[in-house]
Formats: structure tokens, sequence, C-alpha cells
């Protein structure tokens, strides 16, 4: 698979941003309204987090990983988390997964997380402005589709000459390689004779 596009996170953030909406709707008619909204930042989130999955180049891990953060993200609900602290954590899950799904280094890591901080601020300045949360989403993930100029691996190590060895470990085999010989042939001719 692909690293996604710009114009992809985009696209998320728009489709992801505006059924928020109904689905809040449709679950503050059954169960009351903070819930609705928990269960409607929680389905967003893991939207996302399984389109990050989805679209990773990696294959092992992406369903174990799928399943640990809807169980953390159940827990959560039951364990009745107050909605900031529900948020935080989706925005956790989702720094961790991408994270692990498209960065080779740390340094590479620690910008996802810049990215969900900045997303964070730009979404609590959307709400704060407007009061609405479809804006806000739809401003967080905006900032979110940005992660695909972060390069997987921020920082190369130097190519070694073709003419050095890594740690000489060719003559440390190649030695080691030879006194195991050496014994062996002790061995033989001291049980032989």
């Amino acid at each position: 698979m692909h690293r996604p596009t710009l114009l992809e996170g985009v696209l998320i953030a728009l489709v992801l941003s505006l059924s928020v909406s109904p689905l809040v709707v449709f679950v503050q008619l059954a169960l009351g309204s903070l819930l609705a909204w928990k269960i409607g930042a929680m389905a967003v989130a893991y939207a996302y987090i399984c389109y990050l999955l989805a679209r990773s180049g990696r294959r092992s891990g992406r369903v174990t990983l799928g399943l640990l953060a809807l169980t953390v993200l159940l827990v959560s609900l039951v364990l009745h988390l107050r909605f900031p602290t529900l948020l935080l954590l989706c925005v956790a899950l989702i720094w961790v997964i991408r994270s692990f799904a498209y960065s080779r280094s740390l340094v590479s890591a620690v910008l996802q997380g810049g990215v969900c901080v900045l997303g964070c601020g730009a979404a609590l300045m959307m709400y704060g402005h407007s009061g609405s949360l479809a804006l806000a989403l739809w401003s967080f993930f905006l900032v979110q589709a940005a992660f695909v100029f972060i390069p997987a691996q921020c920082m190369r190590r130097p190519a070694t000459p073709s003419t050095t060895t890594l740690g000489s470990a060719p003559d440390d085999f190649g030695r080691a390689y030879h006194a195991a010989e050496q014994a062996l042939e002790r061995l033989t001719t001291t049980v032989a004779g």
C-alpha cells in the first residue's frame, strides 16, 4: 500500500466531521446527550484508526492493534471517563497507532505526536470560536491530514563505505570458526590417541 496523500486526508476529515452530527443525533435519541457525544467521539476516532491501519504498509499487528484500540475505547466507556479525558485518550490512540504504522524512527514518532497536539489546538480554537463540534472535528482532522509530510525515518544513519565492515563482524566470525575447528581437531586427536 502507498502512503496516504494530503487530498485523501482532507476527504477523510470531511467525511468524519460530517458523519458525527447524524450519529450523535441518533444515539442521543436512544441513550442521552453526554453518552451520545462520547460514543460519537469514540466512533469517529476508531474509524480514523481503522483507516490508518488499513492504509499502512505493515502487515503484522494491524488486527491486533485495531482490536486493542477498540478494547481501550470500550473500557473507557464502561469506566465512565469524563468527556475531555475520553477525547485525550482518543488523540493518544491515534498518535500511537499512527506512530506504529507510519514511523520508523523516534524523531518521526515525536513529530506525529506534534501533529496531534497541533490538531488539538486547532480543534479547541475552532470550538471556542464557533461552538460547533463538527467544525472542531474538521479542524482536528484537517491538521491530521498533514502527517503525510512527515517522513517515516527522519534521521538516517550514514552509509558505510564498502571497504569497511560493521564492527569487523566477519573477522570475528572467521576467528571463532577457526578456533572451533582447532578445538574439534584436538578433541578428535585426543580421543583417537
